[in-house]
């Protein structure tokens, strides 16, 4: 059991401490790309790095693909053949086919074997990137927490002075205080001037003693905390309509899951005490009650996974009619079909459920895997037909005329001659030993030589160079 533990670490299923993920994929998302300063842009480079990676994996499928397809192109003539003899009985013709291929060299699992890496790979970033997700949703919560607890802290230093405001007062206006330093981090970031401004002003407006912008400006991370991507208010949030950017407390601690409980989540010291409703609502209060005209997204990454989705699975079911993976009228055509149908719809369950910065993944993803897909197929036809080409031989610009000394296999340009497609003609040509007459008078012996002349222009047929009898003399004499 600590072997399986031990790999789920390693690949990101198991839920680490607020303190950093530390898994594979953790690592690679949160440090590797961490030059990148919007996480967005930086899922979509990470995705495209990781396609070039494994795009060994896929041009080997196209490549097996395209073999297969070769080999039933081949082999149809027989497979029709078979069909007709065993009628309705498909289990035997099934049978019969797979033998035939196997011993062709057709590959069932080859092929299959780059689609089992790519949702190995998928299920455990999925895994990892709601681990990144939840992650990220408590340590935004916890920058703004200790902003607003800093604030707070100084502005009360000021409000003890002042003896005529009540108890009640004073928590008021520390709080609002807290919570303007709180909105202008998310949105915007803290910078010195926007802090003096904030003391000025309430300085000003509630008769205050001179507050210490300085301590104030001493705050760790100043840096903006919402992680928007274009569109998106909120990346670690599904890119839906219906939520809004900013959760309330039930949202927030299911959104964080095992985060929440004690032990689990890293915390220490008075952190552990922001983990409640309370405390939750006096950091988020400004944000909460703006968040109404936030919505998080418009549906339009889930929409274009659903898309995408189903434009890869019309390719690939193409490709595999083509390569002669699925028959047209079996049982492996209709379980294509319902993948057709299932896969979208997991796809937009995925997207509407989860972090978009998973979604980001998924169509970014299918994206680069529909461009490596018609590139690396186009690449392995463009080979095949210059081996094919090299194989029948090298234009010459002309019909030759061979005899049986040499190769039967035919030089030729398509189109060059005018007379394609017609059968060899033989000719006898008679030939003397030497020239004249021999000593004595005596005539010299002649040889009969037959040749025989091709003349094609396009691509010449190996039915009939192939029959061209090599077993008899090669050369006829009289």
């Amino acid at each position: 059991m600590a072997f399986l533990n031990s790999i789920a670490s390693f690949i990101g299923a198991v839920t680490p401490s607020i303190t950093k993920p530390d898994a594979m994929w953790h690592v690679l998302i949160l440090n590797v790309f961490g030059w990148i300063k919007d996480y967005g842009w930086s899922i979509v480079v990470f995705t495209v790095l990781l396609k070039l990676v494994l795009s060994p994996l896929d041009f080997f499928q196209r490549y097996k693909m395209h073999k297969n397809q070769r080999i039933t192109e081949r082999l149809k003539p027989t497979m029709e053949k078979i069909q007709k003899q065993y009628g309705d009985d498909k289990q035997a013709f099934q049978q019969k086919q797979m033998e035939l291929n196997r011993k062709e060299g057709y590959s069932y699992f080859s092929a299959c074997l780059p689609m089992i890496v790519t949702l190995v790979v998928f299920i455990t970033l999925w895994l990892s990137m709601q681990t990144v997700a939840r992650y990220m949703m408590l340590r935004s919560y916890t920058q703004l927490y200790d902003a607003f607890d800093v604030a707070v802290t100084e502005i009360n230093t000021v409000l003890d002075e002042k003896s005529e405001l009540s108890a009640d007062d004073k928590f008021e206006i520390s709080r609002s205080f807290g919570q303007d330093v709180a909105y202008k981090l998310y949105y915007d970031g803290l910078d010195d001037k926007f802090i003096a401004e904030l003391c000025a002003e309430y300085e000003t407006k509630h008769g205050l003693g001179k507050i210490d912008a300085a301590a104030i400006g001493k705050i760790k991370n100043k840096d903006k905390v919402q992680a928007s991507f274009l569109w998106i208010e909120n990346i670690w949030l599904p890119d839906v309509p219906w939520n809004n950017s900013i959760q309330d407390w039930s949202n927030f601690k299911t959104s964080i899951d095992d985060y929440y409980k004690t032990g689990t989540n890293g915390l220490k010291g008075d952190k552990r005490n922001c983990l409640n409703e309370t405390t939750y609502k006096n950091v988020m209060g400004k944000l909460l009650k703006n968040s109404d005209s936030h919505t998080n997204g418009f549906l339009i990454l889930p929409v274009l996974v659903v898309l995408l989705s189903v434009g890869s699975q019309l390719l690939t079911t193409l490709q595999q009619k083509r390569a002669g993976q699925v028959n047209a009228k079996g049982g492996m055509a209709t379980g294509m079909k319902v993948m057709m149908v299932i896969m979208p719809i997991m796809m937009a369950i995925f997207a509407i459920q989860y972090a978009s910065i998973f979604t980001v993944y998924m169509v970014t993803n299918t994206a680069t895997t529909l461009i490596f897909n018609v590139l690396f197929t186009n690449v392995i036809k463009l080979a095949d037909k210059r081996k094919r080409s090299r194989n029948y031989g090298i234009s010459t610009g002309s019909p030759r005329t061979i005899t049986y000394k040499q190769s039967p296999i035919i030089h030729y340009v398509k189109g060059a001659n005018p007379d394609a497609g017609k059968k060899p003609e033989a000719t006898t040509t008679t030939q003397g030993s030497g020239a004249g007459e021999k000593a004595g008078g005596k005539k010299a012996k002649k040889s009969k030589t037959t040749t025989v002349t091709y003349q094609r222009s396009g691509r010449p047929d190996p039915n009939d160079l192939m029959g061209l009898d090599l077993s008899k003399d090669r050369t006829k004499k009289k």
